[in-house]
């Protein structure tokens, strides 16, 4: 017995026109950005964070110098 998934039929095909590949005939569409509701995590700035860290890495880099 002989189990066959699919029939695998002949299509003629074209050589490839590489020149055709090569240039287009119409400007592409204009992609969309991903809006903020498409994401899982929903990515704020941390203000106050940074400005802590910002703050701390000043004092950081005063006192290396002075002392």
């Amino acid at each position: 017995m002989k189990a066959t998934l699919y029939n695998e039929t002949s299509q003629p095909v074209e050589p490839i026109d590489e020149h055709k590949l090569a240039i287009a005939t119409e400007k592409p569409a204009k992609v969309e950005p991903p809006r903020q509701g498409y994401y899982i995590v929903d990515y704020k700035t941390l203000v106050k964070p940074t400005v802590i860290a910002l703050v701390i890495f000043l004092i950081w880099i005063v006192a290396e110098f002075v002392f």
